[in-house]
C-alpha cells in the first residue's frame, strides 16, 4: 500500500477531556494529512506523578498517512498548540496529549523522536485500547494481545464513550471520474488498499446497503468480523445470520439502525445512496481517477453535502485516487 499505518495514543486530564480528545481527532481528520479508520473506546485512569492531577481520558486511534514520521509529529504537535497545550519538562495536567505510538514496522531512535513508543509496553492506558483495535498486530515477535498488560498504579477503567468517527449516520463509496460505482453488482476495480481502509472504518458499525451491494460483501472473509447488516431487498434473502436483518425500505432500515446505537454506514448502492443524503452528515469517499464502463453510477451529492474537509492522495500500480471526506 502507498500510505503507512500508524497507531496514534491521545490523552486529556484538563476541562471537558472527552470534547478535547474528540476535537483533536477531528482536527487530525482535517489536517488533510491523514486518514482515521478506527478508534478504541476511552479508557480512564488516575493521574500518576501529578500533584493534585485529574483523572485521565485515554485512547487509541488508527490512521494511514503519507507524511514522514517527524512531519506527522509536527502535525501532532501543531494540534496541541492549536487547542492550548503547554509543554513542560515535568509532568503536568494537560489539556491533550497526542502520542506516535506504531509507524508501520520502522523503529526509529533520534533527538525528537522514538519508534515505538518506549513506554507502549509499560503503560496499559496505551496498552490496552491498542489491543482492542489492533488484536494480531505483531509486535516484538509476539501477537500485541499476548504481551502482559502492566499492572496499573492508580487503576484503568474502560468507559462507553467514543472517540470516532465523529458523525453517526455516514456514507461510505468510491467512484470513478466518470461517476461509476458498479457494474452488473460488481466493483469495476480491485484496490486492496481501499478495501482495506473500508473495512477498517466499517468495523463497529452498522451497515446498510442494499441486497446487490450485500452480495459483494459476502465475497469477503471479514464480512461478519464486528459488523451488523441491513439488507434492503424486497423479499429473497441471501444469508440467514444473527448479524443480518432485511428490510423493506429506507425508513425501516434507518429505524433499526439508530435502534443499534452504533456508528451507521450507508454503503451503496445508488437509489440507497440518494435516498439518504438529506440524513447523511458527511460522505467518505475515493475517488478514482480513471474512467470505467458501468451500469450503477453514484448520484450528485454537492447539494447535501458542499463541503470537503479532507483530501488525501494515494496510488496503486499506475492507478491514482484520493480519499475524501464530505459534509453538511
Amino acid at each position: 500500500m502507498s500510505l503507512s499505518q500508524v497507531y496514534i495514543g491521545l490523552g486529556s486530564n484538563l476541562g471537558n477531556r472527552i470534547n478535547n480528545l474528540r476535537r483533536a481527532v477531528e482536527l487530525l481528520e482535517s489536517s488533510k494529512a491523514v486518514i482515521i479508520t478506527q478508534a478504541s473506546p476511552v479508557y480512564e485512569n488516575r493521574a500518576i506523578g501529578i500533584e493534585g492531577g485529574g483523572d485521565f481520558y485515554n485512547g487509541v486511534i488508527e490512521l494511514y498517512t503519507a507524511l514522514s514520521p517527524l512531519a506527522l509529529l509536527e502535525c501532532c504537535q501543531q494540534i496541541e498548540i492549536k487547542m492550548g497545550r503547554k509543554k513542560s519538562d515535568i509532568w503536568v495536567n494537560r489539556i491533550i496529549d497526542i502520542d506516535l505510538i506504531l509507524y508501520g514496522k520502522l523503529v526509529l531512535e533520534s533527538e525528537r523522536l522514538n519508534l515505538p513508543h518506549k513506554e507502549l509496553l509499560k503503560r496499559d492506558f496505551v496498552l490496552k485500547p491498542l489491543i482492542d483495535i489492533a488484536r494480531g498486530l505483531d509486535f516484538q515477535g509476539k501477537k500485541i494481545e499476548d504481551h502482559a498488560i502492566p499492572k496499573g498504579l492508580g487503576g484503568i477503567n474502560k468507559t462507553n464513550l467514543t472517540l470516532w468517527p465523529l458523525s453517526q449516520i455516514n456514507q461510505i463509496a468510491a467512484v470513478s471520474d466518470n461517476g461509476v460505482i458498479g457494474i452488473g453488482g460488481r466493483l469495476p476495480w480491485s484496490i486492496k488498499e481501499d478495501w482495506e481502509i473500508f473495512l477498517k472504518k466499517t468495523k463497529r458499525g452498522v451497515l446498510i446497503m442494499g441486497r446487490l451491494s450485500f452480495e459483494e460483501m459476502l465475497k469477503d472473509s471479514d464480512w461478519e468480523n464486528d459488523r451488523e447488516y441491513i439488507v434492503l431487498t424486497h423479499g429473497e434473502t441471501l444469508k440467514d445470520h444473527r448479524k443480518v436483518e432485511y428490510v423493506s425500505g429506507i425508513q425501516e432500515a434507518m429505524v433499526e439502525a439508530r435502534a443499534r446505537n452504533k456508528a451507521i454506514w450507508i454503503c451503496g448502492g445508488s437509489s440507497v445512496y440518494e435516498s439518504t443524503f438529506k440524513l447523511t452528515e458527511k460522505l467518505h469517499l475515493t475517488r478514482i481517477h480513471k474512467n470505467y464502463q458501468g451500469d450503477t453510477y453514484f448520484p450528485k451529492y454537492h447539494e447535501f453535502l458542499p463541503h470537503k474537509e479532507s483530501e488525501i492522495s494515494s496510488k496503486s500500480g499506475d492507478l491514482d485516487y484520493t480519499f475524501e471526506i464530505w459534509s453538511r
